[in-house]
Formats: C-alpha cells, structure tokens, sequence
C-alpha cells in the first residue's frame, strides 16, 4: 500500500471527477439498456460488478478490516473494524447502499415500461 501522507492533497480531485464521471456513465448505460429491452445484459453487468467488489474485498481484507493509520496499521496497532464504532456504521451504510440499488432497479425497470409504450 502507499502512504498517503506521500501523496499531495490535490490528487483527489481527478478521482472525485472519474467517480462522478462513472456514475453518470452507469445511469445513461442503465437507461439505454432498458429502453433497448436488454434486461439480460443489465443483469450479468450488475453481477460482475458485485463479483468483482467481493473479490477486492477478499484481496484487501486483511487492511479493510482494521481501524488505523497507515503508520499504526504497519506498526500492528490498528483496531479491527468491529471493534470500534466505524464497523457498525459500515454494517449500516451497507444496509443503505443495497435498499438504494433496489430502490434503482425498481425505478429503471418501471421507467423503461412507460418508455417503451410511448
């Protein structure tokens, strides 16, 4: 991993920018798969998106699951995520994300009903 106090402040910003970018791309790609009755395809993207976060989340675990600075992780001072209140909170937030996702593919599969009737 690197250390982010190696890194300047201002590095961020072209990630802020990529993952705005990405999102916007993912609803104009949502929305156009729908209204082209690629139901299929939207499913095997969702998918392989999932798989691929499980993945990272299996590789990066043994840093992912730990509370700590940089230095206190390589120092073996960092607290496992379940140990502080940060844990809970990404159990909650996970919770969120996926009520938001269902909440999406709802709205775009009722949207794309009206779409194509039109």
């Amino acid at each position: 991993m690197i250390d982010p106090s190696d890194i300047p402040g201002f590095a961020i910003l072209p990630l802020v920018v990529l993952h705005g970018a990405m999102i916007v791309a993912g609803w104009y790609l949502g929305a156009r798969l729908i209204q082209a009755g690629r139901h299929k395809l939207i499913g095997y993207i969702a998918l392989g998106a999932g798989l691929v976060s499980l993945v990272a989340v299996a590789l990066l675990w043994g840093r992912l699951g730990y509370y700590g600075s940089y230095t206190e992780f390589h120092e073996g001072r960092a607290l496992p995520i379940m140990d502080v209140k940060l844990g809970y909170v990404l159990v909650a937030l996970l919770f969120a994300i996926l009520a938001s996702i269902a909440f999406m593919a709802v709205e775009l599969i009722r949207d794309s009903r009206r779409a194509v009737s039109r």
